[in-house]
């Protein structure tokens, strides 16, 4: 219970900036391509779930080499919907002489929520739970001037949810990992 009270409170402090003059703040956006892995028992089918994923970013850049954010996401496909809250770091590396191009690499934490919907030839299945993750992610970033940046990058995120209905011949379902293609903008002020 200590876990999820601290990880719910560095959520709300990098999602509600403000509280730290020192760093400049982050808000943005980004949309992307992402793809979850499930499985399951009793003769429901594994699958391979794709979809548009959209995130809401806000944070700190804690200086020229670091940034510190959190994130809140949603995503609806077939038989999933998927929100998450997640915390992530940043490290920066530049790429040439005038910083406006770095490479970034970073790891993310946090929480994500599910809805499950299968179906089969004679039954339906569904149910919503929420579980922790984390992962990585790396991409580029390029900075346009005037607080404005643009990244585009990559990320990985292993879930740990696992549910089962012994009503229904003990099915039982998880959501393996997740991989992200994503685009974004920034503005730092």
């Amino acid at each position: 219970m200590a876990r999820l009270s601290l990880m719910t409170n560095v959520i709300v402090m990098c999602l509600l900036p403000g509280i730290s003059h020192a760093a400049d703040t982050i808000i943005g956006g980004t949309v992307g391509y992402q793809t979850h892995s499930t499985s399951s028992s009793s003769g429901l089918s594994s699958a391979q779930e794709r979809g548009i994923n959209y995130q809401i970013k806000n944070g700190y850049k804690l200086n020229d080499i670091s940034r510190l954010y959190g994130t809140y996401s949603f995503n609806s496909e077939d038989m999933i919907q998927h929100q998450g809250l997640l915390v992530s770091y940043d490290r920066l590396f530049s790429l040439d002489e005038t910083d406006q191009i770095s490479w970034f690499i970073g790891a993310s934490a946090g929480l994500s929520g599910h809805e499950f919907q299968m179906a089969d030839i004679d039954q339906t299945y569904y149910d919503s739970s929420s579980c922790y993750v984390y992962g990585g992610q790396t991409g580029l970033m390029f900075d346009f001037g005037n607080a404005f940046t643009s990244e585009i990058g990559f990320r990985y995120l292993k879930h740990n949810f696992t549910s089962s209905d012994q009503s229904i011949d003990a099915i039982s379902l998880s959501v393996n990992d997740a991989e992200q293609v994503y685009w974004g903008v920034d503005f730092i002020f």
